[in-house]
């Protein structure tokens, strides 16, 4: 699988709204309500190992309980192949991270060490069969030798059985494994129109972004095709168009502005209403909408207009509606 697709992983993830989905939705609920994620904040990943062998792992995230002044560390690693050895790698950078703490004072002498929540995110095609804990990565002994044998257990997300149990889940990372699972362009562009309706508003723009750099390491992993691509980039601008004219048309019944639009507003909102049409319809339809739009004085009648032009399947049957 391509590189560019593995590092996109990381893009996505560097998002805290994918971080709040993965501990939500596979960590445990309970442990979701207790973590306050507004103060989620990303950590380096640097490490200096014994004989100044410089380890990094891929993300270290660090979230606060609500109404504590303990936190929870969320470190982060991304496999598209199988590594036997997953549990003794996480083990170490866990470890690493324990002693940065202590070397930068983080954590004073007699204090406990924050928890730590390991996670594998794993893209691969087979299924995931690594050992999850370290303890199984050891011969095994007889007591009373047993009970000192180290345990440290993380969890695995793989992707494509994850989304293999529940393909019509909405979630991020389940939507991940769906689109994994079928790498076709009808799935990818599918999925991606409900995370992005899913995740609406400035505030998830660089999730967006990191969406669309996704999308555009598995076309290349995948071989799809570029039509195909530019299809599926494309449809955000589309389905930001179809939500602004869906909250343009429930803003005029509930603001009842169309009791005194301004004629600027007016022809403003017959300029959007015209775009979204070509958009949905095609530019003859557009230019033909833009006539019929230029003798609407009032918002009543663009109101009527956007509502058409959503629940309509063609542009015939739009003018056929926006005439009656």
């Amino acid at each position: 699988m391509a590189r560019k697709h593995d590092e996109t992983y990381k893009l996505i993830f560097s998002q805290r709204a994918a971080v709040e989905e993965l501990v939500r939705n596979f960590a445990g609920k309970r442990l979701g309500d207790e973590l306050d994620f507004d103060s989620l904040e990303p950590l380096p990943t640097d490490r200096i190992s014994g004989g100044l062998v410089q380890r990094r792992s891929d993300l270290l995230w660090k979230v606060r309980f609500r109404g504590d002044c303990l936190y929870l560390l969320i470190l982060l690693e991304f496999q598209s192949e199988n590594d036997r050895f997953m549990a003794l790698r996480i083990l170490t950078y866990t470890c690493l991270t324990y002693e940065e703490l202590i070397r930068r004072g983080e954590v004073k002498p007699g204090n406990e060490l924050p928890p730590l929540l390991p996670v594998a995110v794993y893209n691969g095609r087979s299924r995931w069969r690594a050992p999850a804990d370290v303890a199984e990565l050891i011969a095994p002994v007889k007591k009373p030798l047993a009970q000192y044998l180290p345990s440290f257990r993380y969890l695995v997300l793989d992707l494509q059985r994850i989304g293999e149990k529940d393909p019509e889940s909405r979630d991020l990372v389940t939507s991940l494994g769906i689109m994994e699972r079928e790498p076709t362009p009808e799935n990818l562009q599918r999925v991606k129109q409900g995370l992005i309706r899913r995740f609406r508003g400035p505030e998830f723009a660089e999730l967006h972004q990191a969406l669309d750099s996704w999308v555009a390491g598995a076309a290349e992993a995948w071989q799809i095709s570029k039509a195909d691509l530019a299809g599926m980039m494309s449809f955000k601008e589309d389905e930001d168009m179809y939500e602004r004219a869906k909250e343009l048309r429930d803003r005029v019944h509930r603001d009842g502005v169309r009791q005194g639009l301004e004629q600027g507003r007016i022809r403003e909102r017959a300029l959007m209403v015209r775009r979204f049409a070509t958009m949905k319809f095609g530019a003859e339809t557009g230019e033909r909408l833009t006539r019929m739009l230029e003798d609407m004085a009032d918002a009543d009648r663009i109101d009527e207009v956007v509502a058409a032009i959503i629940d309509c399947d063609s542009g015939a049957e739009l003018f056929a509606r926006v005439r009656a």
